[in-house]
């Protein structure tokens, strides 16, 4: 892997994110909250109270914009997207 250019590898160590977070709500019909998801997949920076989820929540809006995950306003979670191709 170190031999791959640094930005094949940082979409790489993306993708396997996505992906994690994807599998995690497939297995959760309820859907998650930021926090929630960011807490399992251990994605919590170390930045003042306010910033914490900043990772997570950027990654769950990508998702969102790409149609991999749904969210869900009525109950304020993100959902797995069951029409995603």
């Amino acid at each position: 892997m170190r031999t791959l250019p640094q930005r094949e590898r940082a979409q790489l160590g993306l993708e396997f994110i996505e992906d994690a977070v994807v599998t995690l709500l497939t297995g959760d019909r309820k859907g998650m909250t930021a926090d929630a998801i960011a807490d399992v997949l251990g994605l919590r920076a170390d930045l003042d109270t306010g910033h914490r989820n900043m990772i997570a929540e950027g990654i769950l809006a990508l998702l969102a914009r790409n149609g991999r995950i749904v969210w869900d306003d009525q109950q304020h979670v993100y959902v797995d997207n069951p029409d995603r191709s």
